[in-house]
């Protein structure tokens, strides 16, 4: 029996790098959005300029992630009905309520989204690059075993992957974006908003330097494949089906006695 990490794309995450099971790193950024619909002609000018430069000074590939949650606004709205309660002023108290119905309105006719915007700067191994067609589909039939690294070859190539981190955040400093290096702790909420979207809404990861396992491990029987039930045979003709499902007897009806109470009326 294997454990869901295992079929994780990753093996560790370790001073805010995610160390991929090809031995490459990732480095993870989040960046603040911008209202371009809302800036002038002159400012989107000058933000398309920046944002070509920034792309054309890259020597090395970069992905661009959107993450769409949906807000739950529970917890927001209950807080808002505790204090309703304790307002002393009439004024106050009218104008929360007016606030707090538009909200509840408001979101039974849509869903109120949480964008996120993630820049991910890459470091690939050497090795890793030279693999051609014929090793990629061999690693779909049987996955490769996780490539291990020495502290200093990680220390190397943490230092080369901050470098390009750098880059990347001053870049996207020129076009007025801010940016932000998720540290380890962030970047397993991350993954584990991202893999359980449900449990995430309701239930927060605690601190992961309180993990005392390496790996979480089902407790109980294993769980069993879906098996449905066998359907019945349908029948060819009215024959067979009287056969299969012949109608019920019909039951007698029940003759009631009538009861007559000692000393009464007949």
């Amino acid at each position: 029996m294997q454990s869901t990490q295992a079929h994780l794309n990753f093996s560790e995450v370790r001073d805010g790098i995610v160390i991929m099971r090809d031995g490459s790193l990732r480095m993870i950024v989040m960046c603040s959005p911008t209202n371009y619909d809302l800036k002038s002609a002159a400012e989107k000018d000058a933000i398309e300029f920046a944002y070509q430069g920034f792309l054309n000074g890259l020597h090395f590939p970069i992905q661009i992630c959107v993450q769409s949650r949906k807000i739950d606004l529970d917890s927001y709205l209950d807080g808002l009905d505790q204090k309703l309660a304790d307002q002393t002023n009439p004024l106050l108290a009218g104008l929360m309520e007016d606030y707090i119905f538009n909200i509840r309105d408001l979101l039974t006719q849509v869903n109120i989204m949480d964008k996120r915007f993630y820049v991910v700067v890459p470091y690939f191994v050497a090795e890793t690059a030279k693999g051609n067609v014929f090793k990629e589909l061999a690693g779909t039939v049987a996955p490769q075993a996780d490539v291990s690294q020495t502290s200093k070859q990680f220390l190397d190539r943490k230092a080369e992957l901050i470098q390009r981190t750098n880059s990347v955040a001053q870049g996207l400093a020129s076009i007025g974006v801010r940016a932000a290096v998720l540290r380890t702790q962030e970047v397993i909420e991350l993954f584990y908003g991202s893999y359980n979207i449900d449990e995430s809404e309701h239930q927060s990861l605690g601190n992961t330097q309180d993990l005392i396992t390496p790996v979480t491990i089902r407790g109980g029987q294993p769980a069993r494949p879906y098996q449905p039930q066998a359907k019945e045979p349908e029948p060819q003709d009215l024959f067979s089906a009287q056969r299969i499902n012949p109608t019920p007897q019909q039951s007698q009806p029940q003759q009631i006695q009538p009861q007559y109470k000692p000393g009464g009326n007949q």
